[in-house]
């Protein structure tokens, strides 16, 4: 059976970040507060509300930026050691 995490693993590694980040967001988990809010945005980013965030200050792309590097670097290790 694939769970939750490891289908947004799977997303996540097959280039699918919108997707992932679909799952991911809605982690309580494995995250922090700031971590969570950046998952959010770039989510949101990314399904087309980019506009509403560059209009409150936000940097959107460095959001995204952002995000992908808190995903890869804490699920980017899980892989490797799936692997081995």
């Amino acid at each position: 059976m694939e769970t939750k995490t490891s289908k947004a693993i799977s997303l996540l590694h097959s280039g699918y970040l919108k997707e992932a980040l679909a799952i991911f967001s809605t982690f309580r988990m494995c995250f922090t507060k700031e971590e969570r809010r950046t998952l959010k945005i770039a989510y949101e980013c990314l399904s087309g509300n980019a506009g509403f965030y560059r209009q409150l200050g936000i940097d959107t792309s460095a959001e995204i930026e952002k995000c992908r590097s808190i995903l890869l670097s804490k699920y980017q290790r899980i892989n490797k050691l799936n692997k081995v």
